[in-house]
């Protein structure tokens, strides 16, 4: 949420630009502004300029963005678990032992046994926090990675230390596990919202790449993007209308569930409008296109849908509002904690504020709320149900 505050405001702030909307669940942004002002190769700088990446919307690119997105968190995850379970086993018996049970070189191995298995959970599983932390510092603001790294850092420089010196506790089993916990639930938000925002990825899936144009010259396999109002098209059985318009010429039955939810075929002959993804059941038809693509029924659902997810309800600006301000009121009480534990028990002041940042790490309050109603979206659609704004999801 905080990210998408600073990208609102700085892009707002660009030559020509009237207005901007990103939806944190579709990693989408609606930026209008004015041509003769400004380029859009100059707002996706300004965005890169802030440590952000941006590149015009494709569903094809978008996909694979999200694979490769999907494949490094998977493997940042496998990495943390496999280092916490590792760092697991040489600590518990550090935890069990009794006083004289564990000699001081069998414990300094297993101390530096868990520091060459924390090393790669920190240097690679725990590298997006660390970035992000930068880039907050280098923006002079305070986002949700900056307690994370924070913590992460402070806790394994401290055990490196203790570790180098062979005194004082480690905690490389409490680092790993807390990258690992950290890096599940964001990869369970991942999944979450790309399941969610598929619906409206599935629609678009609906209309065909090609469709056969009629002309003088006969047929010619065209893509469908460069239908034009007036162009005569077949249909044969089985295929997908590529666009709205009106029959010319047979009859045939075509199943329009995917905009009724009628699952029964509807008889359609010359004469009868026809709609851009219904699926034509059994015998050829030749329509013509009566609206592009992007004006068809179809688009027209899919605007609803984009507009209902970048339409933020109250709950969600609340959200909004307070994770800008709740990670300087954090890094505050962790500063007056370590203050009096400072003057009271000194050798408990780092492991107590150390122990506020990481138990406060607000990610519920930054993922949860637009994940869930991002869900609750979805759901709706899948039910029949489109919103036109997201507010009614407050009630």
């Amino acid at each position: 949420a905080a990210c998408i505050w600073l990208i609102e405001r700085h892009v707002a702030k660009q030559p020509g630009v009237a207005g901007v909307e990103i939806n944190f669940s579709t990693h989408r942004a609606r930026v209008r502004w004015n041509e003769r002002q400004g380029r859009l190769s100059a707002i996706l700088a300004a965005i890169v300029a802030i440590g952000y990446n941006a590149h015009p919307y494709d569903a094809a690119k978008n996909e694979e963005l999200a694979k490769k997105e999907r494949s490094r968190a998977l493997w940042r995850v496998f990495v943390a678990g496999f280092g916490m379970m590792q760092v697991m086993m040489y600590a518990i018996p550090a935890y069990v032992a009794g006083d004289g049970d564990m000699t001081p070189d069998v414990e300094l191995l297993l101390r530096w046994a868990s520091f060459v298995l924390t090393v790669p959970v920190v240097f690679y599983s725990a590298l997006p926090f660390f970035r992000g932390a930068l880039r907050d510092f280098r923006l002079r603001r305070v986002g949700m990675d900056v307690p994370v790294a924070i913590g992460v850092g402070a806790a394994f420089t401290a055990s490196v230390w203790a570790t180098l010196t062979a005194s004082g506790e480690v905690y490389f089993d409490s680092v790993t596990m807390f990258v690992f916990f950290l890096l599940l639930g964001r990869l369970l938000e991942l999944r979450a919202r790309r399941k969610a925002s598929e619906s409206s990825s599935n629609l678009a899936r609906l209309v065909p790449i090609m469709a056969t144009r009629i002309d003088d010259d006969g047929e010619h396999e065209v893509a469908a993007k460069t239908l034009r109002v007036g162009d005569r098209v077949r249909v044969l059985a089985g295929a997908t209308l590529p666009a709205d318009g009106i029959v010319t010429l047979g009859q045939a039955s075509l199943n329009e569930s995917m905009l009724t939810g009628e699952q029964l075929p509807l008889l359609k002959q010359a004469g009868d409008p026809v709609y851009a993804g219904t699926i034509n059941t059994d015998a050829p038809l030749e329509i013509r296109v009566s609206h592009p693509i992007e004006e068809s029924r179809l688009a027209q659902i899919m605007r609803l849908q984009d507009h209902a997810l970048d339409d933020k309800p109250a709950i969600a600006q609340l959200a909004d509002v307070l994770s800008r301000h709740f990670i300087l009121v954090l890094l505050i009480i962790a500063a007056a904690v370590w203050t009096f534990w400072h003057f009271h028990q000194p050798e408990r002041a780092f492991w107590v504020t150390l122990s506020v940042l990481v138990a406060t790490c607000p990610c519920a309050l930054s993922l949860a709320t637009p994940t869930a109603l991002t869900s609750a979206t979805a759901n709706l659609t899948r039910s029949g149900i489109l919103l036109r704004r997201g507010h009614v999801l407050d009630i």
